[in-house]
C-alpha cells in the first residue's frame, strides 16, 4: 500500500471515531434521570463521602468507579458525560476489529459504520447509563480471547469480561458464550485457566467486599433482578422493536445474510458456520434472557449489538459482491452513505448541535425542588418520599428514606417507617399518600408545592 493512501486511510478513521464522539456527548446535558442519578450518587459516595442514600446492595460498581476516577480531573456531570460517550465511541471500533478478525475489512467496516451512527446507539451512549459501557467491554473482551496463541492477551480478555459484569450484573451470560468459543476453538485447559486467572483477579474483589459488606456475596445478584419485577411489555417487545435499536438496515442485512448461507449451503461452501453460530448464540443467550424478564426497555437489548449487527454486515458484503458491475457497486455504496447521513441527521446530537446547543442547561422538576429546599428552605434534615427518591437523594445531598408500601397499607404503616421529623415529597395523583389525607392528619403540615411535586413536613 502506498503511504498517500496509508494517510487518506488514518485520517478516515480519526474523522469517523471523532464524529463518532462528538454525536455521542453532544448536547452534554446538565440534567439527569433516575438510574444515572443513582450512578452519580455512588460516584459521589466514593469521592466526597456522602451517606444519605445509596443503592450498592445490588447496584453494579463499575460506571460510579470510572465517575469516580475522572472526578478527580474535573468534579463535574460533564466528566462523566465523557466517560459514556468515549465508552459509546468505542463500540463501533471493537466491532470493525472483531469483524476484520472473524470475517474480513469488508464486514468490520459495515459493522462500524452502522453502530457508529444508528440514532439508538449514539443516544443511548449520550446517556450515563451501563447498557452501552458494557456492550463495549463485551466487545474488548471477545476481541482479546480471539487471540488464544497470545496468552497475555487472553489473561486482559478475563479482564474485561469481569469488568463488564462490574458493568451490568447481566453480562455474566457471556460466559456460555465464551464456553462455546472455547470448544469450538479447542482451547486447552492451560488457556481457560490463563482467561480464568485475569476473571479472578479483577471480580473477585468485589465480591470479598459484598460478603463482608452485607453477609452474602450473592446478594447483587439475588436483589438486582427483582429491584424492576413489574411485567409492561409482551414476550416479543425485543423482536418488534430491533428496527428501533439497529434500524432498518440491520433487518435487511440479516435477510441477505440469511439467503448468503442458503446459497453456501448448496454449494457446499459455508466454512464460517463456526462463527456465525457463535454469533447468534451470542445474540441467543441474550434475547432468551430478556424475553423471561417481567420488565423490559429497548436498552436492555445494547448488548447483543456486535454480532448481530457483524451478521447483517456480512450479508450486506455478500450481497453487494454478488453484483460484478463496478457501476451498480458503487452505486450501492452511495446509497449506503445517502443511508449513513440520514442516520446522523436523525440523532438527537445533530438536532442539537444544529440549532447551537452544545450544552443542555434544561433544570428538571427534581432539580428545582431540590433548589427550594435547599436554598428556599434552608432545609438539612430527612427527606421521606415514594416518587423518584434516588434523584431527590442526589440533588439534595440530604438522608432520603423510601417509602412502602404504596397503597392503603401507608395509612396504618406510616409510624413504624417515619419514626423521625423530616419532610414528605410527593406528585399529585401518583401513589399514597395524597394532600387530601395529608391535610387531615396532625402529624402533617402543607410546606409547598414545585410543579407536581407537593411538600409537607412532619413531626411524629
Amino acid at each position: 500500500m502506498r503511504l498517500d493512501k496509508k494517510k487518506i486511510i488514518i485520517f478516515l478513521i480519526v474523522i469517523f471515531i471523532l464524529l463518532a464522539f462528538i454525536l455521542r456527548i453532544s448536547p452534554i446535558r446538565i440534567a439527569h434521570w433516575w438510574d444515572e442519578t443513582v450512578y452519580l450518587q455512588h460516584a459521589e459516595i466514593f469521592f466526597s463521602g456522602r451517606t444519605n442514600f445509596d443503592e450498592l446492595s445490588f447496584r453494579p460498581p463499575l460506571l460510579s468507579i470510572l465517575f469516580f476516577l475522572v472526578f478527580f480531573i474535573k468534579h463535574s456531570v460533564v466528566s462523566a458525560s465523557v466517560v459514556t460517550a468515549f465508552l459509546g465511541m468505542l463500540l463501533p471500533v471493537f466491532a470493525f476489529l472483531i469483524g476484520r478478525k472473524l470475517y474480513n475489512w469488508k464486514v468490520g467496516t459495515i459493522a462500524a459504520l452502522i453502530i457508529g451512527f444508528a440514532p439508538f446507539l449514539t443516544l443511548n451512549s449520550n446517556y450515563l447509563l451501563t447498557d452501552i459501557p458494557v456492550a463495549t467491554l463485551l466487545g474488548i473482551s471477545f476481541y482479546l480471547v480471539l487471540f488464544k496463541e497470545k496468552k497475555w492477551i487472553l489473561f486482559f480478555s478475563g479482564v474485561f469480561f469481569a469488568l463488564a459484569i462490574l458493568m451490568k450484573f447481566t453480562a455474566i451470560l457471556m460466559a456460555f458464550v465464551f464456553l462455546l468459543y472455547f470448544v469450538l476453538a479447542k482451547f486447552k485447559l492451560r488457556d481457560i485457566f490463563i482467561f480464568g486467572i485475569g476473571f479472578t483477579l479483577f471480580f473477585l474483589p468485589y465480591l470479598i467486599w459484598v460478603q463482608v459488606e452485607y453477609e452474602n456475596f450473592l446478594i447483587p445478584f439475588i436483589k438486582g433482578p427483582g429491584m424492576v419485577s413489574d411485567g409492561n411489555e409482551g414476550m416479543f417487545f425485543y423482536f418488534l422493536n430491533l428496527s428501533k435499536a439497529f434500524t432498518y438496515f440491520v433487518l435487511f442485512g440479516l435477510v441477505f445474510w440469511l439467503y448468503e448461507i442458503i446459497f453456501k449451503l448448496k454449494k457446499r461452501k459455508y466454512k464460517d458456520w463456526k462463527k456465525d453460530l457463535i454469533m447468534v448464540f451470542w445474540i441467543g443467550v441474550f434475547l432468551f434472557y430478556l424475553t423471561k424478564t417481567p420488565h423490559k426497555e429497548l436498552r436492555y437489548i445494547l448488548p447483543i449489538t456486535i454480532p448481530l449487527v457483524l451478521l447483517a454486515s456480512q450479508g450486506f458484503s455478500f450481497f453487494i459482491g454478488k453484483f460484478k458491475n463496478k457501476r451498480i457497486r458503487i452505486f450501492i455504496l452511495g446509497l449506503f452513505i445517502v443511508y449513513l447521513l440520514f442516520l446522523i441527521s436523525s440523532t438527537y446530537a445533530y438536532e442539537m448541535v444544529i440549532q447551537g446547543v452544545f450544552i443542555d442547561y434544561t433544570k428538571t422538576s427534581e432539580m428545582k425542588l431540590a433548589d427550594y429546599i435547599l436554598n428556599e428552605m434552608n432545609y438539612s434534615g430527612i427527606i421521606y418520599s415514594n416518587q423518584r427518591w434516588p434523584v431527590l437523594a442526589y440533588y439534595t445531598g440530604l438522608e432520603t428514606r423510601f417509602l412502602w408500601p404504596q397503597d392503603e397499607q401507608f395509612y396504618s404503616l406510616f409510624p413504624d417507617q417515619m419514626k423521625d421529623p423530616g419532610l414528605i415529597v410527593g406528585m399529585f395523583g401518583v401513589k399514597i399518600p395524597q394532600p387530601p389525607w395529608l391535610d387531615e392528619n396532625p402529624h402533617f403540615d402543607y410546606v409547598e408545592e414545585v410543579g407536581d411535586f407537593f411538600i409537607y413536613s412532619y413531626v411524629p
